[in-house]
């Protein structure tokens, strides 16, 4: 292939994708080498070309709402979105999770290898740190046993105007939808059954969905905030969260919904193309239509690849 044909083919793909065509992310970012930071940047773009172009890039104050069905896989691309971001920017990323344990979280390897972690939960006091962690940046880890959505806030603030990294972005995972209903004991082959689940996530009021939205605005920073959606299979629990699934669509500036189709499809039904794949929808209020992409998790690279 000659130059002229391959500048050609480069150019129709930009285009195609709607967003610019970006190095790979790795432990050196190629942006922090060329001394564009992530205030200089119209808008922050992790590399990895599907999550991208569904999301199609996160700009300073805004929100993002990332919902998905229960266990669909969205704890694991956002922790894969924010490694990427602070390996390529070279700038911290704050990501709280108001249910699980920061410590599972990266347990899932996903951060491992591609950029530090540092859990604020280890020092006496966030702000200011009392443990020097460097000045290079980090993914700072912080869940509901270590503090709560307004100190996290406060944190990514911090960040921004003190450190010599600075924030990229502020990921807020572990939220849903729906009210825990009460437990209700079962008597299976008969001996007492209650269904639960290991860490249930914490339900997302009203409020905490504005004052993020505020926080986005007023900060200057972009807020990720991962929800779960009520199941698939709960008439009544869809109903009940109907209000403030719309409200989440009405108050962010993009909303990313993902959809994992091997857990909800009959065995039978089951396609190979279709193992430890997601299916992103992304929308936003500047965009005429959906944007629609697919990535696959890589168990051997620990992260996603995307699906062409």
């Amino acid at each position: 292939m000659n130059v002229v044909n391959f500048a050609k083919r480069r150019a129709l793909l930009g285009a195609g994708l709607a967003f610019p065509l970006v190095a790979g992310a790795g432990r050196a970012s190629t942006l922090h080498k060329n001394d564009e930071s992530v205030a200089s940047a119209e808008s922050l773009f992790s590399g990895l070309a599907g999550l991208d172009y569904a999301v199609g890039g996160l700009a300073a104050g805004e929100l993002a709402c990332v919902t998905s069905p229960p266990h669909s896989g969205k704890t694991l691309v956002l922790l894969d979105w924010a490694t990427r971001i602070c390996s390529r920017y070279g700038q911290n990323v704050v990501f709280y999770s108001a249910n699980e344990p920061s410590v599972h979280i990266v347990r899932k390897g996903v951060a491992k290898g591609r950029a530090r972690v540092f859990f604020a939960g280890e020092t006496l006091s966030q702000i200011p740190y009392v443990r020097e962690f460097g000045s290079s940046g980090a993914i700072i880890m912080l869940d509901g046993h270590s503090g709560d959505l307004e100190q996290v806030q406060a944190l990514a603030t911090w960040l921004k105007a003190n450190h010599p990294a600075g924030c990229a972005a502020l990921v807020s995972d572990g939220w849903c939808t729906t009210q825990r209903k009460p437990l209700q004991a079962k008597i299976v082959d008969g001996a007492v059954t209650l269904p639960v689940e290991r860490w249930a996530p914490t339900f997302l009021p009203a409020e905490k969905l504005s004052e993020a939205a505020e926080f986005a605005r007023v900060c200057g920073l972009p807020v990720v905030m991962g929800v779960q959606t009520a199941s698939l299979v709960d008439d009544d629990a869809l109903a009940d969260s109907l209000h403030l699934s719309l409200q989440l669509r009405l108050s962010a500036d993009r909303w990313l919904a993902m959809y994992r189709p091997e857990l909800y499809v009959d065995s039978d039904r089951a396609v190979p193309a279709d193992r430890n794949v997601v299916h992103l929808c992304g929308r936003s209020a500047n965009w005429s239509e959906t944007r629609r992409a697919r990535l696959r998790f890589d168990y051997g690279e620990r992260q996603f690849e995307t699906v062409v």
